[in-house]
């Protein structure tokens, strides 16, 4: 009997030599899974933020709260580009919002338009005092620029502009004594060589427009008659 107790213990001692690896085996096995088990977290976790989610996890709460990366910065992107527009549009003398100067003389209305003529001739660019004038014609811009050229040659002859010092000092335009008439004279501007009169341009701008009163046709015949009327013997 004592022979096969001590048999018995024999075979369980060796039993559990053989379980020995065994055990390693299966603790290896299950830190493997463990292990396997991280790394596939972490990659759902860099899939979710290229796919525009990311989780942040909380102070005290292990689950994880996510967010939506995208919405915030497409919000912050777009608040971004609204302020910028606002910040580059100017604003006109007439207090609309806009880009362009208004430059529209195409309408029967009462136009306020500021303008400057200009001479544009290579080294000799000026720009002559500014001026404001009524328009009350249906016109375009050539029109208008060529109304004011012809007015601004006519208002040389008068002798009323003065020689711009820039002129002054590279002594422009010269008098030609081949020519009857001169160009300068005490100071003042008198006209153009008629070959540099091409080189004169116009700026304008229209600043302010108002309704025409309706044309009282009937009084004006009135004072026509009494004209006539008055001339009669």
């Amino acid at each position: 009997m004592k022979g096969d107790h001590d048999s018995g213990g024999i075979l369980q001692v060796f039993a559990r030599l053989l379980m020995l690896p065994m055990a390693v085996i299966l603790s290896g096995v299950d830190v493997l899974i463990r292990t396997l088990q991280q790394v596939e977290d972490v990659s759902k976790q860099g899939m979710e933020v290229v796919a525009g989610r990311q989780v942040i996890p909380g102070p005290s709460d292990e689950r994880a709260q996510t967010t939506d990366v995208n919405a915030v910065n497409t919000d912050d992107v777009y608040s971004r580009m609204e302020i910028t527009e606002l910040e580059e549009t100017p604003l006109t003398t007439n207090g609309n919002c806009g880009t362009e100067m208004d430059k529209d003389l195409h309408d029967d209305m009462l136009k306020l338009v500021r303008y400057k003529v200009l001479f544009v001739r290579r080294e000799y660019e000026v720009a002559f005092p500014e001026k404001e004038d009524l328009v009350s014609d249906n016109m375009d811009g050539s029109a208008f620029t060529a109304w004011k050229i012809a007015e601004f040659i006519q208002e040389l002859q008068r002798g009323e502009t003065s020689v711009p010092a820039k002129w002054v000092d590279k002594g422009y335009p010269k008098n030609s004594e081949s020519s009857a008439s001169s160009f300068v004279k005490d100071g003042k501007l008198l006209g153009l060589p008629p070959e540099d009169k091409k080189y004169l341009r116009v700026y304008y701008q229209v600043l302010e427009r108002y309704p025409r009163e309706k044309f009282k046709y009937e009084e004006q015949q009135i004072r026509v008659l009494e004209e006539i009327r008055d001339k009669l013997p």
